[in-house]
């Protein structure tokens, strides 16, 4: 038999699976508590505790095989100097990347600045309700940050294709890219046992 017919081989489980594409934490009333008495998303993202929290809340209520950390993609933009805001029935709002400060952003800055999300991942990580069980960590991909920073909105509503004409491209992919890898190495380094890059 070849390789690829054994890996496509089914195997016969007792549960069926499911997979939450979504934080399973955002459907749940308790989880919807928290979010009306933390306005601002970065901020509750960066709270260590509350974050820990919410991660954990579908645990509590489903015997779930992981939990995923409660963050964000555009963490990282926000970790390298832009503003990251959430308007309500409408999604995130970037400012203009600032090249000045952005090119300055070392690894020591960048991890600081995101410090919380790692304590809340090594917080989690130490819950009983995480007993044999994954954590899951994740990160954009490198385009998709690059879209959302330069078009200061989600693509989805509308699209300015001249962001590709962007001199300083090359300088801006580079620096996603090194964050990107920097972010999972610190996720994994504090109790993430799987990473997904969200595409």
């Amino acid at each position: 038999m070849s390789p690829i017919k054994e890996c496509i081989i089914s195997k016969k489980t007792q549960n069926n699976p499911v997979w939450f594409m979504r934080q399973a934490g955002r459907y749940l009333p308790e989880f919807r508590e928290i979010r009306k008495n933390n306005q601002d998303f970065i901020k509750l993202c960066l709270n260590k505790k509350l974050s820990s929290e919410i991660t954990l809340q579908p645990l509590k209520r489903f015997e779930l095989d992981a939990a995923i950390i409660f963050s964000d993609i555009l963490i990282v933009p926000y970790g390298l100097g832009q503003k990251v805001e959430f308007k309500k029935n409408f999604g995130p709002l970037l400012n203009d990347i600032d090249l000045s400060i952005f090119k300055k952003v070392e690894e020591e800055n960048f991890t600081k600045k995101l410090n919380s999300i790692y304590e809340s991942l090594k917080l989690t990580s130490e819950n009983r309700l995480l007993n044999n069980k994954d954590l899951i960590g994740f990160v954009g991909a490198t385009w998709t940050l690059l879209v959302y920073m330069l078009n200061k909105k989600s693509p989805k509503k509308k699209l300015d294709t001249n962001i590709y004409k962007n001199s300083d491209l090359d300088k801006i992919l580079n620096k996603i890219i090194n964050t990107q890898k920097l972010h999972i190495k610190k996720q994994v380094e504090n109790g993430a046992s799987i990473i997904q890059i969200f595409d």
